[in-house]
């Protein structure tokens, strides 16, 4: 098995693109998990399929290729070396079948598996390969935290090299002994995981910014000497000149003749090319570190700020909950207060979004404003989205460009393009709503889709919302940095209970 995998002088450039993605990158991988992150667009995927051979670079070389295995998103599974690996025996098979709990009796039930059971089935096919090399892209992205903790365990029992792409942050936290980080203009790779690279990374654009106002202050001081040298050359010039003299004035012209011999005469000039010499190299090496600075980025967004209306906005008492074809059990009465903040936790599948959906129209037919963030929008909707932005006034479009700015994307994406990704629909749904007054905020699976990034902005983001907010999320250290209750809902039942914290 190989021990290392590494990437020499690479340099990639999509033919749309004015600027290469890579320019020279360098990178070593070895034995265990090594976490890619970036924004969306940051060229994560892009890397990955360079790595594994899908794309090829006109410059560079990728060393250690020769076996991986490259596992995307998608859960969907084809019919080659589906049964061999359910029905045969082998002991490789049978210890991953085990180990990510893959259990169904035959190709028929296939269909009737959930997306959680079909993404632990497909990793199992994966690792029992044993390539040397596996690169997996977002492995937890949509699943609960069951499924999610069975895979982060089990990825730690690989013995290859791994790559992996992520936005959950415990995975990178729980699994990863390097990360590479890649930003505009910008590549690197630390050692120790996620939160800790990210300290160290933070470091260092401290320093490479505290570098780069050095050598600013000092380039903007030459250029005042360097003004100054060339008066004082130009003066000399006059000064050394015989023109205007009389021809009479030999005192005069024998002084600018001994000038001219001694050499006084070509001082000012020789310090005036001194000075545009360092001015120059000041300039380069202020270019230079600026290309290494990070992007300059303030995140997360503000909301309007009114007046709570009520104190107390709903309480589901009794023993059931009535949801039309789900019954849900209370263990006990539960409120929601005027500034409550509410996860509500559970399997894929027991009705966490229903039960969301529930809570928002319960409200409204009470009277009470709300705001609905869907977990997905339709191709309609999406369209429906987009024109509603085109159709903004240039002052509120301005508004809802500097907000997703702030969300972590680029405001250019959504002036030129009219394909948005998923992610890019959340923020702007959530931007073109900015300046409504509601007194609660539902939030179904917000961080699906959304970059490192992203993310972070949007909890500095709701960390600011001064109202109710109930949230249905898979990603356990978002849940635990904007709320402070937790409902959980499993078999059929609505609890709650204290809500650790990291």
């Amino acid at each position: 098995m190989s021990s290392f995998l590494s990437v020499h002088n690479l340099t990639f450039q999509f033919e749309s693109q004015s600027e290469p993605l890579f320019q020279n990158l360098n990178l070593h991988f070895s034995k265990g998990w090594t976490g890619l992150v970036g924004k969306n667009g940051s060229g994560k995927s892009t890397l990955a399929k360079i790595i594994c051979g899908e794309i090829e670079t006109a410059k560079g070389i990728v060393l250690g290729n020769e076996s991986v295995t490259f596992l995307s998103q998608g859960t969907e599974i084809t019919s080659d070396g589906l049964p061999e690996f359910l029905y045969d025996e082998d002991q490789e098979f049978g210890y991953w079948k085990n180990l990510l709990q893959v259990k169904f009796e035959s190709m028929d039930h296939y269909s009737t598996l959930s997306f959680g059971e079909k993404r632990r089935l497909l990793l199992a096919m994966v690792l029992s390969k044993q390539s040397d090399v596996l690169v997996l892209d977002e492995p937890t992205n949509h699943l609960d935290f069951y499924s999610a903790k069975i895979i982060r365990e089990s990825l730690l029992l690989y013995k290859g090299i791994g790559i992996l792409i992520s936005h959950d942050r415990d995975l990178l936290d729980g699994i990863v002994n390097s990360c590479v980080f890649l930003e505009k203009n910008f590549v690197s790779q630390r050692n120790g995981n996620y939160s800790a690279g990210k300290i160290e990374m933070e470091r260092e654009k401290g320093e490479r910014l505290h570098d780069w106002e050095i050598v600013k202050r000092e380039r903007k001081k030459l250029d005042a000497e360097l003004k100054r040298r060339r008066e004082v050359a130009k003066l000399s010039h006059i000064h050394r000149s015989k023109k205007g003299l009389d021809l009479h004035d030999h005192d005069a012209r024998h002084k600018i003749n001994l000038a001219r011999v001694s050499g006084k005469d070509g001082q000012a000039g020789r310090l005036k090319n001194q000075i545009e010499t360092r001015t120059e190299h000041s300039k380069k090496r202020e270019i230079e570190i600026g290309k290494t600075l990070p992007e300059k980025e303030t995140i997360g967004i503000d909301w309007l700020s009114t007046p709570y209306k009520k104190s107390h906005l709903c309480l589901l008492d009794g023993s059931n909950l009535d949801l039309g074809f789900l019954q849900l059990s209370l263990e006990k009465n539960l409120d929601i207060q005027s500034h409550d903040r509410i996860s509500i936790t559970g399997k894929n599948g027991v009705g966490k979004s229903t039960l969301l959906l529930y809570l928002a129209n319960h409200l409204q037919k009470k009277g009470i404003s709300t705001f609905y963030l869907p977990q997905e929008f339709s191709n309609e909707e999406v369209f429906q989205l987009f024109n509603e932005f085109q159709n903004l006034s240039d002052i509120k479009r301005a508004k809802v460009l500097s907000s997703l700015h702030r969300l972590g994307s680029d405001p250019k994406r959504f002036a030129e393009s009219e394909s948005l990704s998923p992610g890019e629909c959340k923020k702007l749904y959530l931007s073109l709503h900015l300046e409504e007054s509601f007194e609660v905020m539902f939030l179904d699976e917000p961080t699906n889709h959304l970059d490192l990034k992203s993310v972070e902005a949007l909890e500095v983001s709701l960390g600011r919302f001064p109202k109710a907010l109930l949230v249905v999320s898979h990603d356990r250290r978002f849940v635990e940095t904007v709320t402070t209750r937790e409902w959980v809902l499993e078999n059929f039942r609505l609890t709650e209970k204290h809500l650790d914290r990291i």
